[in-house]
């Protein structure tokens, strides 16, 4: 009979069974599994197998030409964003007064079409779709055959270019998908409604387009280039969002 209660105490987890060891496993498949979640949820930051091989990245920091995406798509309503602007050496000078002229500060380009002052130098703010490594085959075969790529053949169809940036210059980006899709861009702090962006469908990226050559002086020496980083975390944001409800761009969690 003895044996018979080990058995059913063994079953009921009574003082002979092995209930803490049952909780151990429990406690172990649940961490296996949010290991598994983990594993299969998408880390922020810049995408290596989504940017052009041109780009260098480190971290959030990019330099370097072409295009580069963030690693996951905005999903939420409304986001923002913004990109914090390397360039020692360069800084902006203050003002001199209260009627300062702020937009020979920077040019940028009205609803697509080309300003009277079009800097090709000018880096390029906004989102892309997703790209792979045939899309950049297809763009150098473009360069290659000397033929110049529309904003819809190098991906920059939704980004507006903001030229003669200086050092410590932030750029806002905010997206809204709800109601009327639209993209805003901010210098400073200061809003650019020339740049605004209407009616964009489909999954879109956080993305920046840096020309050849870009950051340069004078001549313009490649190697003379901008650096621009990344800033997703809302406690590192150095500007306000025009709105309170654009907040920072969040990661979604579960199986992909």
């Amino acid at each position: 009979m003895g044996c018979c209660c080990s058995c059913f105490d063994g079953i009921r987890g009574g003082r002979h069974g092995n209930a803490d060891g049952n909780e151990k496993a429990t406690e172990m498949t649940s961490a296996r599994n949010a290991a598994n979640v983990d594993k299969l949820t998408p880390r922020l930051g810049i995408s290596r197998a989504m940017s052009a091989p041109t780009i260098g990245i480190q971290g959030f920091k990019v330099s370097g030409s072409g295009l580069a995406l963030a690693t996951i798509p905005i999903e939420q309503d409304a986001a923002y964003w913004e990109w914090h602007v390397n360039l020692p050496g360069l800084p902006r000078a203050p003002p001199e007064d209260d009627n300062d002229e702020g937009d020979e500060f920077h040019d940028v380009q009205m609803d697509g079409k080309e300003s009277t002052n079009d800097d090709p130098y000018a880096v390029k703010f906004g989102v892309a779709t997703r790209k792979d490594r045939n899309f950049y085959k297809h763009l150098e075969s473009l360069e290659d055959e000397a033929d110049e790529a529309s904003p819809i053949d190098d991906g920059t169809a939704l980004m507006r270019p903001i030229s003669n940036l200086r050092h410590n210059d932030v750029v806002g980006v905010a997206v809204q998908q709800s109601d009327l899709p639209m993209i805003q861009f901010l210098l400073n702090g200061e809003p650019l409604p020339e740049c605004t962006i209407n009616r964009f469908r489909g999954t879109v990226y956080p993305a920046i387009y840096i020309p050849l050559g870009a950051g340069g002086e004078g001549d313009r020496i490649e190697d003379e280039g901008i650096s621009l980083v990344a800033e997703f975390n809302e406690d590192s944001f150095k500007e306000m969002s025009p709105h309170a409800r654009f907040g920072p761009l969040i990661v979604a969690r579960g199986i992909i």
